[in-house]
């Protein structure tokens, strides 16, 4: 049996799916579906309710990966729209009944996924050498997802939910009113989508992907293609076809299931609008989907330049000074560098304290005084792309821990009420990283980048010397500095002095 073999399991609120896929060329071999999950008020409750559904298709997997030898695979679940209690107790009942692991998915890491797979899409519809702009419209179970890439590189995200609690509410204003529900569903997602005209610059040279619209893929997708163009002439005709069918119909004609169908006609209204408020010159559509993007992860591993991008969007997007947040990113990855016999920290650690250090002052665009704090609920709120939750919780508390306690009893500090419930390998994690990031910020306290260069040297008594390249005045460095530098010493244990050399004048 070939070596590259894997298998990739992905449970949907619809669903849960078996790919056994060769990682060489990432062709699916072979893909085996549950029976449709029974849809109710919530996901959780769907997954809770479909249990047994679940736990049959795992025991068949586990024969079905036994069949072709395969000893290494992959258990993901959409962890979209589910509480934490919820995905825990969801998690230990199919632990307990199957004794399989899954590895729940946050919103961050679906659009991640989505990325993956829009990258792929592009290089297969990209045969004409072009390097347009290019969006992927990316139709979900919870939310619409719309990311932008130009030059084949990814530019920037953006999420408009469109999960069950929004189709239900659509179905009950259409339900209370005498007039075409078309034109409320168009009001009620053009509402939601208005927003997005004010960030988005329209290109009638660009083109959009449109990824899970399952009913437009089984009009148009030839079989033997992964990705193929329409028309807008095509679209509108199927478009003024679909907005006349009723539920049933709708399945009957597109082969869908009940759960997938109630969202075909909003999706398409949606998709309308966004042709339109993008002015898109070329359409394309794929059955490239969230697996395509975990199996390009799986062979390729993380791509931590999408998640750069996605960090320094959310910085400019709060306007945070980014000459400053650079420099800063500089700094500490040096002395991070510099210290791995002294912190001991895995590699994984240093792009986390990256990231931290990009989006640490986002809060200032709310509350100069806590800028720090609100730059941790910002983050919580807002799932940086590609991020694990308890990732994302460690780039949220070192951004809260450069909260410098000036005698305000209210303030974070490491050791008090707020970090003694984290939990305690994040709390060692949190703690050396943002003992790093103090120091890295106060090497330009004064926003003007003074500090070029800093050399590093750890003496053998125990007393670490950072030597700052430059001939400015740095006296309020200096200051910020000795301000900053105490939570290091506590943490590591060892003494820190600063000191300045000039630099040779060419």
């Amino acid at each position: 049996m070939k070596k590259t073999l894997f298998g990739l399991i992905y449970m949907s609120s619809y669903k849960i799916q078996l790919n056994i896929v060769d990682l060489k060329d990432l062709t699916v071999i072979e893909r085996l579906d549950s029976p449709s999950f029974l849809q109710a008020d919530s996901k959780s409750q769907v997954f809770e309710q479909n249990m047994d559904k679940i736990c049959d298709a795992i025991e068949g997997f586990k024969e079905k990966l036994a069949e072709y030898q395969i000893k290494d695979f992959k258990f993901y679940g959409n962890e979209q729209l589910i509480d934490e209690m919820s995905a825990s107790f969801i998690a230990d009942q199919i632990k307990v009944r199957t004794g399989w692991k899954i590895e729940w998915l946050n919103g961050g890491q679906i659009v991640y996924a989505k990325v993956l797979s829009g990258m792929k899409s592009q290089a297969e519809v990209n045969d004409d050498g072009k390097d347009h702009a290019t969006y992927l419209l990316s139709l979900g179970s919870a939310m619409i997802n719309l990311s932008l890439f130009k030059n084949n590189k990814f530019e920037s995200s953006w999420s408009l939910a469109l999960g069950p609690r929004e189709i239900q509410e659509i179905n009950e204003i259409t339900n209370e009113t005498p007039n075409d529900p078309i034109y409320v569903i168009n009001d009620y997602l053009g509402a939601k989508i208005g927003h997005l005209a004010r960030q988005i610059k329209n290109n009638s040279r660009a083109a959009v992907i449109i990824q899970h619209a399952d009913a437009l893929n089984n009009t148009y997708l030839k079989k033997e293609n992964s990705a193929n163009q329409i028309t807008h002439e095509e679209f509108q005709y199927f478009y003024d076809q679909l907005i006349q069918m009723s539920l049933n119909d709708i399945m009957q004609n597109y082969d869908l299931e009940p759960a997938v169908a109630e969202h075909v006609i909003p999706n398409a209204i949606s998709i309308k609008q966004f042709l339109s408020l993008l002015n898109i010159g070329t359409i394309y559509i794929t059955d490239m989907s969230v697996v395509t993007g975990l199996l390009m992860l799986e062979k390729r591993g993380k791509d931590t330049d999408i998640m750069m991008t996605s960090a320094q969007n959310m910085a400019r997007r709060y306007l945070v000074d980014l000459h400053h947040a650079n420099a800063v990113r500089k700094f500490a990855l040096h002395i991070f560098d510099r210290l791995r016999k002294v912190h001991l920290l895995p590699k994984s650690a240093r792009e986390l304290l990256g990231w931290a250090a990009t989006v640490d002052d986002i809060g200032s665009f709310v509350n100069q005084a806590r800028r720090y704090e609100q730059s941790a609920d910002f983050i919580e709120a807002n799932e940086l792309i590609g991020m694990s939750d308890r990732e994302n919780e460690i780039v949220s508390e070192i951004c809260r821990y450069q909260t410098i306690d000036d005698g305000d009893d209210s303030a974070p500090n490491i050791g008090g009420h707020h970090y003694r419930h984290l939990d305690p390998d994040v709390q060692l994690t949190v703690a050396k990283l943002s003992a790093i990031l103090r120091i890295a910020t106060a090497l330009d306290a004064s926003h003007k980048q003074k500090i070029k260069q800093i050399v590093i040297s750890l003496k053998k008594n125990n007393e670490l010397v950072i030597r700052a390249k430059t001939n400015a005045d740095i006296t309020l460095e200096r200051w910020s500095f000795n301000k900053r530098v105490k939570l290091f010493e506590d943490v590591f244990g060892i003494k820190v002095v600063l000191k300045q050399e000039g630099m040779n004048r060419q």
